[in-house]
């Protein structure tokens, strides 16, 4: 192997043992390989790699000690020569052929699954020429059309002039009695990084299931419908709100009001559904 191919593997590798351990302190141990990914999952990965790619594996080289520092037990890191069939998503060019590593679980004999000939999709970022480096050690999905459907329907919506912003938790809520006993509306605001406004509202009716909705704009917008589940706004929301209100979002409110706001806000997260994930991520419910 030539002494600058080396040289770019130990610096890939010296990435890859720093990714390798934020992820383990964050997640204990990662999957390295699931086909069981689900919305939430491909979201993550996707929306965190400026590169996203439909990939067929032409060769998987086993990497020496030297070269694979910080590799946890169990697993082996290699060296993944593989052919692009398709980009889905990219910054800037991207050969043909691409190079990556990835550690991959070893079974009892120190083997490893068979990925030569395979169908992946990757999420990475450009680590030198014709190399990449995945954003997560998980970060390469065994593919299948419907991961495909989901990643492109994520980065289409993502890409839209007005897509959902990304959300950060609760920075406020408020309730307000109505004029009956028994009614009521709750708002309840998201921070956003992006500084575009965001914010939930519970409205209670005399005789009738309490309605909620979604408000993307200065004025509470009636009309806005419920996030539908497996869509960019849904996750949004609910992989990012916390199991309970934040006590700083209610703090000098009246007891009675604080009351009303975490019923409501329980009606929300019934509402929006958990936010299920096959690889752990930091963060979100």
């Amino acid at each position: 192997m030539e002494m600058k191919l080396i040289k770019m593997l130990r610096s890939m590798a010296a990435a890859c043992a720093l990714v390798t351990v934020n992820a383990a302190a964050q997640q204990g141990a990662p999957s390295i390989v699931s086909s069981t990914y689900q919305y939430a999952d491909l979201a993550d990965l996707a929306l965190a790699a400026p590169i996203t790619a439909h990939v067929k594996i032409k060769s998987a080289k086993r990497l020496s000690k030297e070269l694979s520092t910080g590799v946890g037990p169990g697993l082996a890191r290699h060296l993944i020569t593989a052919d692009v069939i398709a980009l889905i998503k990219a910054t800037e060019g991207v050969p043909k052929r691409i190079q990556y590593l990835v550690d991959l679980p070893v079974d009892s004999r120190g083997k490893v699954q068979k990925l030569t000939k395979s169908e992946s999709l990757i999420f990475a970022i450009p680590a030198g020429p014709a190399f990449v480096r995945l954003v997560a050690p998980d970060a390469q999905v065994p593919w299948s059309a419907e991961a495909a459907r989901s990643v492109r329907a994520i980065l289409s919506e993502a890409a839209r002039a007005d897509a959902p912003p990304v959300v950060r938790g609760i920075s406020s809520a408020f309730h307000s009695e109505g004029s009956i006993p028994g009614e009521g509306e709750t708002q309840i605001f998201l921070n956003s990084p992006e500084d575009k406004p965001v914010s939930l509202t519970v409205q209670r009716r005399t005789g009738e299931q309490p309605r909620w909705f979604v408000s993307q704009g200065e004025v509470v917008d009636e009309g806005t419908s419920q996030p539908r589940p497996d869509t960019l706004l849904w996750y949004r929301i609910a992989c990012t709100l916390p199991v309970s209100i934040p006590p700083s979002s209610v703090d000098g409110q009246p007891a009675d009001a604080i009351a009303n706001i975490k019923a409501d806000y329980k009606v929300i997260l019934e509402g929006l559904g958990p936010c299920n994930r096959t690889r752990k991520a930091a963060g979100g419910r």
